[in-house]
């Protein structure tokens, strides 16, 4: 007698085979959906003055707000994009019959951080992208340079002309000051050779004794690490801040997840919000 059991058991084995947990076509539609919403907010942040690159601190406005302000902008950005991201790919990930309840909020969740990892993904390629191509290296060199030579022509001003002008209109003499300027801003203590050597051509091209020359050096020194200074907190608050965000919309997208999926399996209706009358 034939035995049929082989059969059946190679048909239910390739059915189970062909079911998988990970839908990529939902997380597809999740990320698509992330990435125009952070867009649309950025889009709209830039507008109306909400960017990083927008703000400029002034007397009203402490540079530390303005830093604040932008992570709490940056927070509600991606908590918006990811929920709606993971929301949808909540609700649209085909769900497999054979999962307990918890087993379904877990894929769904499992979803929405997926979602939530390839915007990130994206977002961190799209920055080493940015710095390999060297945009915003340039921009740093050009404005690290331009700080540099208006200090370099602020020491060499002489009060002999109202202090508005440079004595020298050497460019490559002023970039060989901004480069001293620059290797003294970032060491520990200030070279006594340099220093000395400053002092010295400042005294001869403006006529100011050495002393006060070596006072004119030290305090824009002075002046010049105590903005580095304040560059690197604001800094480290900002990746702080940024990294904060990250970790909480990253709950949310797990959140808006679930929600989709148990709006899936519910049915809920949403039509009433495209609903024109």
């Amino acid at each position: 007698m034939a035995n049929t059991f082989p059969e059946v058991t190679a048909v239910s084995v390739e059915t189970a085979a062909s079911e998988h947990y990970v839908d990529w076509g939902a997380i597809a539609a999740g990320v698509f959906v992330a990435l125009a919403v952070s867009s649309v907010f950025l889009a709209f942040g830039s507008a109306i003055g909400l960017s990083l690159t927008s703000f400029q601190p002034g007397g009203s406005a402490p540079a530390t707000g303005l830093v604040i302000a932008a992570g709490l902008w940056l927070l509600w950005v991606q908590i918006s994009s990811f929920i709606g991201g993971a929301y949808v790919a909540g609700r649209m990930r085909r769900r497999i019959g054979d999962a307990k309840a918890h087993e379904v909020e877990i894929r769904d969740g499992a979803h929405g951080l997926i979602v939530w990892s390839v915007n990130i993904v994206i977002g961190a390629l799209l920055a080493g992208w940015i710095t390999i191509a060297g945009v915003s290296g340039a921009l740093g060199t050009a404005a690290n340079s331009g700080a540099m030579e208006y200090y370099a022509d602020r020491l060499l001003r002489s009060d002999a002309v109202g202090g508005t002008t440079a004595v020298s209109p050497d460019a490559q003499y002023n970039a060989q000051v901004g480069r001293i300027l620059a290797r003294n801003v970032a060491a520990p203590t200030v070279d006594v050779t340099d220093r000395s050597y400053l002092a010295r051509e400042i005294s001869a091209r403006t006529g100011l004794a050495e002393t006060d020359a070596q006072k004119r050096v030290d305090d824009t020194v002075a002046t010049l690490k105590a903005q580095a200074d304040t560059a690197r907190r604001y800094g480290v608050l900002l990746a702080f801040m940024t990294a904060a965000s990250l970790l909480i919309s990253g709950v949310a997208a797990w959140w808006a997840a679930t929600a989709g999926g148990k709006h899936r399996d519910d049915g809920v209706d949403h039509s009433h919000m495209s609903r024109w009358r």
